[in-house]
């Protein structure tokens, strides 16, 4: 596990936590949830690097716990 720390925008944050709620409920630990599916599939949507495989992997993984 990795701790990030990061300034981000109020607005955004507010956005993602709402989205979060209105799919999940904001339950303990859908932030961090929705936080890693979100920079998953950012990454498999921009990385040009043959670790884009295993990161699919794991976007399915992720997606099959929340089932």
């Amino acid at each position: 596990m990795v701790q990030i720390n990061a300034n981000l925008d109020e607005r955004i944050v507010k956005e993602f936590r709402h989205v979060i709620y209105t799919r999940a409920g904001l339950k303990k630990g859908d932030f961090k949830k929705a936080l890693e599916q979100a920079m998953l599939d950012y990454i498999l949507k921009y990385a040009e690097s043959k670790n884009v495989s295993d990161m699919a992997e794991l976007a399915k993984a992720l997606k099959k716990k929340e089932e």
